[in-house]
């Protein structure tokens, strides 16, 4: 899979996750590279990715926009997207918005898992969305330098 980004990750799990931070926007940019959301996917992001954003930019009070590349996922482990709920719900006083991409074939299943948890975030009046194409929202980081 291609990266989104010539420059390498700031964080990445070996062929399951790639990672970039951009400091002057605050926002945080994950390319999954497997077909399942898993407890390994899950646990980097939750983790390892949201001890850097604190560490970065929420100890400093700076609210995070999330963009996520998942449109290689094609299976998700229940317990992971129930994990990723409650981080969302964590997140909530941090989040500036966040940006879900499902590949346009994504399965049924798929996108009625994400649509679901991202119904449950947007109760919360969490700024979050499902997308078909991250591009509108990834070029102007491509013009940046980044870190």
């Amino acid at each position: 899979m291609v990266p989104l980004f010539e420059r390498r990750p700031d964080l990445e799990r070996a062929g399951v996750i790639r990672v970039w931070l951009f400091d002057d926007s605050a926002t945080m940019v994950d390319q999954c590279l497997g077909p399942s959301m898993n407890d390994e996917v899950v646990s980097f992001i939750t983790g390892e990715v949201e001890a850097e954003l604190q560490r970065r930019w929420i100890s400093k009070g700076r609210a995070v926009r999330y963009l996520h590349d998942w449109r290689s996922i094609t299976t998700y482990e229940a317990h992971g997207r129930e994990r990723l709920i409650e981080w969302g719900k964590v997140s909530k006083a941090h989040t500036a918005e966040a940006a879900i991409c499902l590949s346009r074939s994504a399965s049924a299943f798929i996108r009625i898992a994400a649509v679901t948890g991202v119904a449950v975030l947007r109760m919360l009046r969490i700024p979050i969305s499902v997308v078909d194409d991250l591009e509108p929202l990834l070029a102007p980081l491509r013009s940046r330098r980044a870190g």
